[in-house]
């Protein structure tokens, strides 16, 4: 597939035109550089100008990911791992890093691999000119849906306990798609509720009974 090309017009404006019609795109699709503004002939004698604008193919967010990924595995001193896009829309893409050496870039509770997608989303939007904002998200192996699995059998277990102790408990601080997790788990058991409580990273969340006289709306 051409991804860039360049058009020559009597205006900019329809040499851009021209150029997107080469490569089959909408102009939301491009980056232009004007080449060579237009300019007319003068006293009949001297030629002018056509304008010239060069056009590039934007890279969707997940291609940019994917180079940003490789080139921070490739520091890592681990450029085997294969990644993969898993699903891609205009507001999020799923990444899938798969290998041998993938539990290198999971760590504790998968703390590397947050830190990775973080950095990732920073600079594949950073070079994004458009205003709209991709998140990148990434699996490592089957890391992320063992985990959930994890979460959501603490949560049954622990809400059966406050109901059968009558007791509230407080699970140790998580980030807050893991709290997520355990909120929507703990919504499936009747007769025990969850809120989270404490600041920065030590939020954590307390699963009580729903006769506990401890309230709270704040569920992140």
């Amino acid at each position: 597939m051409v991804k860039e090309v360049y058009a020559s017009e009597e205006t900019v404006a329809l040499a851009k035109q021209k150029a997107c019609g080469m490569l089959g795109v909408e102009e939301k699709d491009v980056e232009f550089e004007v080449v060579q503004q237009p300019s007319k002939k003068l006293l009949g004698v001297f030629r002018g100008k056509l304008a010239q604008v060069r056009a590039i193919l934007k890279e969707s967010v997940a291609a940019k990911a994917i180079k940003i990924l490789k080139e921070i595995l490739y520091y890592m001193d681990l450029s085997s791992l294969k990644i993969e896009i898993l699903s891609e829309e205009k507001d999020i893409c799923y990444l899938k890093v798969s290998g041998d050496e993938v539990g290198y870039i999971v760590g504790k509770h998968g703390e590397t691999l947050d830190s990775l997608q973080y950095i990732v989303n920073l600079i594949a939007n950073d070079k994004n000119k458009s205003k709209d904002f991709c998140r990148v998200r990434i699996e490592a192996g089957n890391y992320r849906e063992k985990r959930k699995a994890i979460l959501e059998e603490l949560a049954a277990r622990i809400a059966h306990r406050a109901i059968s102790s009558g007791k509230k408990f407080n699970l140790e601080p998580m980030r807050a798609y893991e709290r997520k997790i355990i909120h929507s788990a703990v919504g499936e058991v009747e007769g025990v509720r969850s809120w989270s409580e404490g600041e920065g990273a030590e939020r954590h969340i307390v699963i009580a009974p729903s006769s506990s006289s401890d309230d709270s709306d704040k569920k992140d």
